[in-house]
């Protein structure tokens, strides 16, 4: 576990039975939340009304939403250290009255029929157990302790709390009615009496090593990473094949997404990190390595040919 420095952000022990003091020595808290989660249609308004709710009679948090729609928690994982965190900390250490909470929700469900044959004999109906994290930076967050959801923080994580709700209530919706609230409690904006915190190690999910497609965007560039090594990157100007399902291109490795000829497959970086480390793109100058790749989804493997 990465040592961090200390932060003033109050902690759920002094939440916990008391109500959070109102300020940071006379400064005003100014929240911030950053919802990671597989919504869709009328489910952006509804976190919205929890939040504000849920943070009353505090100012209602600033909200920043990343719809992953995959159901994939690869995605989910990624875009909470990859797109949040590094941009989070691009612009420095968190300062004085600065709280950030960050919900990083996927937790794909399987039928009844097959669940436990898909996911084991421990599976829980309701849903893996829900944490909440405290970062080395000073920054929570809360979700499912599901596949890869915290498998690229799991390593700056400085406490780690699990999350149960007491009030008896049976819900598919946990990432609004529960984690939701539950960041208002950790942040110091409001203490939820129903939700407890009880100090609990984390232990995350061994993952499938490999490559694979962590992300893209509307460019048609492909974000890949890498779980378990990073072997696989071709030395600079240098070429490797790559494949995608029955998709097969041979890429160039070069410095920046617009370093390529037009129309030529390259391998390269941006401005987003993962954990300190540059993140990989597919890249087709001027086209789309998307649709060169057959439109794969978040999570498809790439291979490395020989």
């Amino acid at each position: 576990m990465r040592k961090g420095r200390e932060f003033s952000a109050i902690s759920p022990a002094r939440v916990i039975g008391g109500k959070a003091k109102k300020c940071l020595g006379g400064m005003m808290a100014n929240f911030y939340l950053i919802i990671v989660t597989d919504c869709g249609g009328s489910d952006r308004g509804r976190y919205e009304i929890a939040a504000s709710r849920s943070f009353y009679p505090r100012r209602p948090p600033a909200l920043t939403f990343f719809e992953t729609n995959s159901m994939n928690t690869l995605h989910a994982g990624f875009t909470t250290a990859a797109h949040v965190l590094s941009t989070v900390e691009h612009f420095g250490p968190l300062a004085r009255g600065e709280r950030f909470g960050i919900l990083c929700n996927a937790a794909p469900r399987h039928g009844t029929e097959d669940g436990k044959r898909l996911r084991g004999e421990g599976r829980k109906g309701e849903g893996e157990e829900i944490y909440a994290l405290l970062l080395d930076n000073g920054a929570w967050v809360v979700g499912p302790n599901a596949g890869l959801n915290f498998y690229f923080i799991q390593h700056r994580v400085r406490a780690s709390y699990l999350v149960t709700d007491t009030s008896g209530m049976t819900t598919p919706f946990r990432s609004m009615e529960v984690m939701v609230p539950t960041l208002a409690k950790v942040l110091g904006a409001k203490d939820h009496r129903n939700i407890e915190l009880t100090a609990k190690s984390l232990l995350v999910p061994e993952p499938e090593k490999g490559v694979f497609v962590a992300d893209w965007d509307e460019h048609g560039n492909l974000y890949v990473v890498a779980i378990g090594s990073q072997t696989w990157v071709p030395a600079m100007g240098e070429h490797s094949v790559f494949r995608i399902g029955d998709k097969i291109a041979r890429l160039r490795h070069v410095e920046g997404i617009f370093a390529g000829q037009t129309g030529e497959p390259t391998l390269t970086t941006g401005s987003l990190k993962l954990n300190g480390q540059f993140v990989h793109y597919l890249v087709v100058v001027g086209s789309s390595a998307r649709a060169l790749f057959g439109n794969p989804p978040v999570g498809a493997k790439v291979v490395i040919e020989e």
